[in-house]
């Protein structure tokens, strides 16, 4: 369906706008997250980058706020032909601002957890999620402004894949006897937890791209991401 709006929207100024704004929310989560990962692997102290970090959040906040407010002075004036095309930029805004939120989260394990990582059967496959989740942003980012189907189905594939990995180590986490400390444990089972949302809500922009709207953020009848 985006394919078809966005062909329909070619003399569009104001919907148009609205995409360019959500593929900039793209960039910002993307920087977000690369930030929070440089502060999980110790590579900058994580007093360097949180005033960026919190800046781009607030620019992402105000991006969505921008794109509702536009989107119901659009309605309101007499454009209901374009409501599929405002319901589907409703919905992907708020899963850009949710991957924002994420991105603080995992920045602030990184912070607040200042030991070392000393289990590598938990570890290794987190750092795997992590290198696999970076350029779904700018694959994401992608589909959606060129309203392309394969580059979304490789996202969602992607996406899917990732959310699973996150499950099994939460399981293996939680039915473990091991020995570890708790906040290391704790670490672990936070990260997994939020990188399985990211992946999710750039799943769920991907899905705007190949689902009619009824049936966005789903996929094979299931929902990509379930209500925080």
């Amino acid at each position: 369906m985006l394919r078809e709006i966005l062909s329909a929207l070619s003399g569009t100024d104001v919907l148009a706008e609205m995409i360019d704004q959500v593929a900039r929310m793209l960039q910002a989560g993307r920087q977000m997250f690369g930030q929070a990962s440089e502060v999980l692997m110790r590579a900058v102290e994580w007093k360097d980058v949180a005033d960026d970090l919190y800046a781009r959040d607030r620019q992402v906040n105000r991006i969505e706020q921008d794109v509702r407010e536009r989107i119901i002075t659009h309605l309101s004036v007499g454009n209901q032909a374009d409501l599929s095309a405002c319901l589907i930029l409703m919905s992907v805004v708020k899963d850009a601002e949710r991957i924002g939120d994420y991105c603080k989260n995992i920045f602030e394990v990184g912070k607040f957890y200042g030991h070392d990582y000393t289990r590598p059967h938990y570890a290794k496959p987190l750092e795997g999620i992590r290198f696999g989740i970076e350029p779904l942003f700018a694959k994401a980012e992608k589909a959606f402004t060129d309203a392309d189907r394969a580059v979304a189905r490789d996202v969602l594939g992607a996406a899917g894949g990732l959310m699973r990995t996150c499950d099994v180590i939460i399981q293996q986490l939680l039915s473990s006897n091991e020995e570890m400390s708790a906040d290391e444990a704790v670490a672990y089972v936070l990260l997994a937890r939020f990188y399985k949302r990211v992946s999710a809500h750039l799943g769920n922009i991907a899905s705007s791209v190949v689902s009619p709207v009824p049936l966005i953020d789903y996929r094979g009848g299931a929902k990509l991401e379930p209500a925080p």
